[in-house]
């Protein structure tokens, strides 16, 4: 892998004479970019980093994902033709994302033992998530590469925008990203929003930011016909509502039952019905929605499907009324360009990372604040008003096609040359030559204190 000839795609703008990234490291240490969407901690990222990988090997570029296998071990997984996972060992099973902490130095040390022992040579380190990040801050000082860095999600704006009972997220998160916005060469982010946060929150300046907008397959995600949809799904004359992602407080699954509950009060609407697609990536989410839904009234309207594969999303919006997205914050909110790649309406909250995708009034409908009445009143709106939905879902699908994953690997792949072009004038190694894992402060008495977060 990796010795193959360099070919552009056709149409790219990434012309081989001019490519300096020949192979990147990539570490995604919590989850595999094949894993299954819409279980445990799975969603946006996986399709990111699995699209990202696509595109660069038709651009000739190799990748390589360090992600965990937490039964022990080494195994090798093919992405695609000059791409594969590398599964290393990384603690228990039964641990979940925040748990993994004390096990990110055990892990760094995996990756650069394969590194070794393969005789391989990286151009670029890029992580995925802070606890990628902290494992890079390693490897950078160790490889002596240059480094960027995806968050993803950021803890200060998740815990100014809390569901209501949610926990909020641990300060040792907070610090440590505060860490990796200040020592990363290059900090990528899907929105101006994204950037203004970090800018705000760890003070970055603007030379090490990239706005680099997430992409959509447009061959997987198309319109195609709502009654066969609808037919194949099983719910040939109903009008559906579709939510699709995890399962857990932050995506307010709990805001669009009680908005169901409300636009079928007194037998209204009595043909409509909802699809939750995800599994719960915390332990009882998944009970407490069910427990709503009984207590709601919708047992008969309502259904669970779990996780379902990105293959077949298409479908599940092609027969949708409206894709709802409730979430109390989001980076960007791959979801609802999907649906809308899918000439679906989107009916979704007013932050940050939705509202770079829907416009208001023109593709769907951004609802401010958790409010089951707004997103009822919407619903309502595309079920009653004649043509409503159609002409939304055309218009956003006209909007998706502005929306590639090829573009987005254009883009990386220019600021990453910059990054490879400049690599001799690296910054020395961080913190007095120790590991990340130890300047960061990353002792056992805070790996406990994350552990108890859950």
């Amino acid at each position: 892998m990796g010795d193959r000839p360099i070919v552009a795609e056709a149409g790219s703008s990434w012309r081989a004479d001019e490519r300096r990234v020949g192979r990147v490291a990539m570490i995604s240490l919590h989850t595999s970019p094949t894993a299954s969407l819409g279980r445990n901690a799975n969603g946006g990222l996986n399709v990111y980093v699995r699209e990202v990988c696509n595109e660069f090997s038709r651009r000739g570029i190799a990748t390589d994902v360090f992600t965990r296998r937490a039964d022990g071990g080494c195994t090798l997984e093919e992405l695609a033709p000059r791409s594969r996972v590398v599964y290393l060992p990384a603690g228990d099973p039964a641990l979940d994302k925040y748990r993994l902490l004390g096990e990110v130095g055990a892990f760094t040390d995996h990756v650069q033992s394969f590194i070794a022992d393969e005789g391989l040579a990286y151009d670029l380190i890029y992580s995925h998530y802070w606890l990628s990040g902290v494992s890079a801050c390693t490897l950078r000082s160790r490889l002596r590469l240059p480094w960027a860095h995806t968050a993803h999600t950021l803890a200060v704006v998740k815990n100014r925008q809390l569901a209501t009972g949610a926990a909020p997220e641990p300060e040792i998160r907070v610090d440590l990203e505060g860490e990796i916005a200040r020592c990363a060469d290059l900090l990528v982010v899907s929105t101006e929003a994204e950037a203004d946060a970090l800018r705000g929150a760890y003070h970055v300046p603007q030379d090490r930011l990239a706005v680099v907008t997430p992409g959509v397959d447009l061959d997987v995600f198309r319109p195609q016909s709502k009654q066969q949809a609808r037919l194949l799904l099983g719910h040939a004359g109903h009008q559906l509502f579709v939510f699709a992602g995890r399962l857990e407080p932050l995506k307010g699954v709990d805001v669009i039952l009680r908005a169901f509950a409300c636009l079928t009060s007194d037998g209204e609407h009595p043909t409509a019905r909802l699809l939750v697609l995800g599994e719960e990536s915390g332990a009882g989410e998944c009970a407490r929605l069910r427990r709503l839904v009984t207590r709601l009234g919708l047992t008969e309207r309502v259904e669970f499907r779990g996780s379902i594969p990105q293959s077949r999303l298409p479908m599940y919006y092609a027969a949708a009324e409206a894709c709802l997205i409730p979430s109390y914050s989001e980076s960007f909110g791959l979801v609802g360009l999907e649906a809308q790649a899918c000439g679906t309406t989107v009916i979704a909250s007013n932050v940050a990372g939705l509202a770079s995708i829907v416009r208001d009034g023109v593709t769907g409908f951004l609802v401010d604040g958790p409010d089951p009445a707004a997103y009822a009143e919407r619903m309502r709106r595309i079920l009653e008003e004649p043509g409503l939905g159609d002409r939304l879902g055309w218009r956003g699908q006209r909007r998706a096609q502005g929306f590639s994953w090829g573009r987005t690997a254009d883009q990386l792949l220019e600021r990453f040359a910059d990054l490879t072009a400049t690599s001799a004038r690296l910054r020395p190694p961080l913190g007095r030559g120790r590991d990340a894992t130890d300047w960061m402060g990353l002792d056992q008495t805070g790996v406990q204190a994350t552990a108890r977060h859950e």
